[in-house]
């Protein structure tokens, strides 16, 4: 494929990545495809409303997109932020879940379960049809408070995050996924969410080694952050832009001091830190402007549509230089090049089964669930035991919230191990509450008491509710199971035992039932691996 053989406006098309709402894309999307759009971006939605809810039917869907791009024109790349646990776009019932990247380091043997998770993730994505995962995290989580890393991180030292960092880059490279280390040059000091406003964040060399570790391995492609780094961003203009629109990011630290030739992608330009200060026009113009290869967008509206005519218009009067133009289509057909040298309509084959995704799922997730502190001779518990079960409402806790139609309560799955003498309660997680309002619907003494925590840290109430419940069943041995990051006992002191989830999607919060029942895992497992299903 030359690119140089296309017109200006399928040139352009390519660096662009949008996605869609629902099922079906929108006549915006249509458009996209029919330019070229250089790649799409998947959600969850994209998949609840998909009917039949099979794998074959998400092949099928990603094969008819292909099919929309006309045949001349090079194939897209399907992107989809497929992290584990926290993040995750596909369905627990149609694709299996995997741990988050702290649950990983945190496993009694995290590398030999990051090998065997990463590279069934990275096959089962090819195998569905998708070429690109937004993932590994390379952020150093150095914030206890991080409101958009946390658990996303392997861990709040650089050599931890690059050791696993490492591991599912060889599993992506081998499986021919491409990988995108995000978010450069680190977010891992963030005390606000770039989803909802631009923060200012604080460089440092450390964070900065596990994407240069990267970089010097091979990354394919890299996600830039929207945030202001004052130690890089210091003349009167940088001050005035976020880091994906900074030339002394993007060329001055990543293409000259990291040395990276790949493909440059920002983040959504969707996001809060880049809506709430200037337009969509403004905003994509200054990011092309500033070097970056590829715009990413979650959505496709007329809104989108308008940045990429305004780039056509731009290289077409010399406001961008048509030699950065073709500079970003040449690393955009290599990238292309090495992982599907042909254009091809991609096969439908199925992945799992619903049986196949909970096995595997399961016994990911068993090996996700460790102790932090205290003492595991409380394990397991005896199922005669009067158990009070503390628990966060799903519906309040954002990703994990679209599980709930599709699975069980934490109440339920402790009933089906035999607890009989349970009572459980729930409180809102990200919210402010009461605590006292919950104390008083406790009707039974408790002879221990389980509280499944969710960043207590940010969320404060949550600790007034375990001051209260030590207060008032001083006897009863206290475990805290985290939910969220591991750093609970910061803010809910001396439980008895502190366990790590990092997690709770459905397979989490199913193992932790059975950890109650049975005991923690002895040693790490082999996971069962399924095979394709032919249609």
């Amino acid at each position: 494929m030359n690119y140089r053989n296309l017109s200006l406006e399928e040139q352009v098309a390519q660096l662009f990545m949008v996605g869609y709402d629902g099922a079906e894309p929108n006549p915006v999307t249509r458009r996209f495809l029919e330019r070229g759009v250089g790649g799409l971006i998947f959600f969850r939605d994209n998949f609840d409303a998909l009917q039949p809810q099979t794998t074959e039917a998400i092949a099928n869907r990603l094969s008819s997109l292909t099919r929309m791009v006309p045949a001349h024109l090079p194939r897209p790349l399907f992107g989809i932020d497929q992290e584990g646990g926290q993040v995750e776009r596909l369905p627990h019932t149609l694709f299996p879940t995997a741990l988050t990247p702290r649950a990983v380091a945190l496993a009694k043997e995290p590398e030999q379960l990051a090998r065997q998770m990463y590279a069934a993730l990275a096959q089962n994505l090819v195998k569905l049809g998708f070429n690109l995962n937004f993932f590994p995290t390379l952020d150093v989580n150095f914030s206890r408070t991080n409101p958009i890393i946390g658990v996303r991180s392997f861990g709040d030292d650089a050599a931890t995050v690059w050791r696993f960092g490492q591991i599912a880059l060889e599993a992506f490279e081998q499986a021919g996924l491409i990988a995108v280390g995000k978010h450069f040059p680190g977010h891992g000091n963030g005390t606000v969410d770039s989803h909802l406003d631009l923060p200012t964040l604080h460089f440092t060399e450390e964070e900065l080694m596990p994407f240069q570790q990267a970089i010097d391995a091979g990354l394919p492609a890299m996600l830039v952050a929207h945030g202001f780094y004052p130690a890089l961003q210091s003349t009167d203009f940088e001050k005035s832009v976020p880091s994906s629109a900074s030339p002394a990011v993007i060329q001055g630290l990543l293409r000259q001091r990291c040395g990276f030739n790949g493909v440059v992608i920002t983040d959504d330009m969707c996001m809060g830190a880049i809506t709430k200060h200037c337009t969509p026009v403004e905003a994509g113009l200054a990011s092309l402007k500033a070097g970056v290869d590829i715009l990413l967008y979650k959505q496709s509206t007329e809104d989108e549509w308008a940045v990429y005519q305004a780039a056509v218009q731009a290289f077409k009067e010399g406001e961008l230089p048509l030699e950065q133009l073709h500079a970003s289509l040449s690393r955009i057909h290599r990238l292309k090049a090495c992982y599907f040298p042909e254009k091809a309509i991609m096969p439908s084959t199925a992945g799992f089964t619903p049986q196949q995704c909970a096995q595997q799922a399961n016994e990911i997730a068993r090996q996700g669930i460790n102790t932090l502190f205290g003492n595991e001779t409380l394990l397991p518990l005896p199922p005669n035991q009067q158990v009070l079960l503390v628990h966060p409402e799903r519906s309040g806790m954002g990703n994990y919230a679209f599980d709930v139609p599709t699975s069980e309560e934490l109440d339920a799955l402790f009933r089906q191990e035999g607890f009989t003498n349970l009572e459980s309660l729930t409180f809102p997680p990200r919210q402010d509450f009461q605590p006292q309002a919950i104390m008083e619907n406790i009707r039974q003494n408790p002879q221990i008491i389980l509280m499944v925590s969710f960043n207590p840290l940010i969320y404060t109430s949550q600790a007034d509710l375990y001051t209260q419940l030590r207060e008032r069943f001083p006897d009863a041995p206290v475990i805290l199971a985290s939910a969220g990051t591991p750093y609970d006992r910061d803010a809910l002191p001396d439980p008895s035992l502190h366990l790590s989830l990092c997690s709770y999607r459905p397979a989490t919060m199913r193992a932790l039932a059975q950890v109650m029942a049975t005991g923690l895992a002895s040693e790490a497992r082999p996971l069962p691996v399924a095979a394709p299903k032919p249609l």
